[in-house]
């Protein structure tokens, strides 16, 4: 309801607050208060406070790999854990798709991101886990292997 919903006119399934490596809340969080502590209670952050509608045909895991890749494209290089696990974030997630131990993938991405959130040098490595984390803990249903979503289709 809040400025006139979506683009598309389509149901809203999350909004990113914070820029690009701000975690994304499905509707059932939207009456989050909008203050840092608030958002760290449910894993998320403020940021710049910059507001992203997604729509209901927004893939996440897709965007949980843009995180990677964003961070991976962003890395300075100075550091392991954003530099190598940004790159191996979106190399796991490859493997998810395809239908690779998917499972066994995710909780590699769960260690991967809990590595880069305490083991980064900077919030770039740090913040990359908010939107990966939070579209595989909010969102499973995107994060089955591609051929069993394309059966289901």
């Amino acid at each position: 309801d809040i400025a006139g919903g979506t683009a598309s006119g389509r149901p809203v399934k999350a909004v990113q607050v914070g820029g690009p490596l701000g975690a994304y809340f499905p509707p059932a969080l939207f009456d989050t208060p909008f203050d840092y502590e608030a958002f760290a209670a449910r894993d998320g952050l403020i940021g710049h406070a910059g507001i992203t509608v997604f729509d209901d045909t927004v893939d996440m895991m897709a965007m949980a790999k843009f995180a990677f890749s964003f961070c991976a494209i962003e890395s300075c290089g100075k550091c392991t854990p954003c530099r190598i696990g940004s790159t191996r974030g979106v190399e796991t997630l490859d493997k998810v798709a395809a239908g690779i131990r998917p499972q066994e993938n995710l909780d590699l991405v769960a260690d991967l991101c809990e590595t880069m959130k305490f083991g980064s040098l900077c919030a770039l490595g740090g913040f990359t886990p908010y939107p990966v984390m939070s579209a595989i803990n909010h969102f499973p249903e995107d994060f089955r292997p591609r051929q069993a979503m394309e059966a289901a289709e």
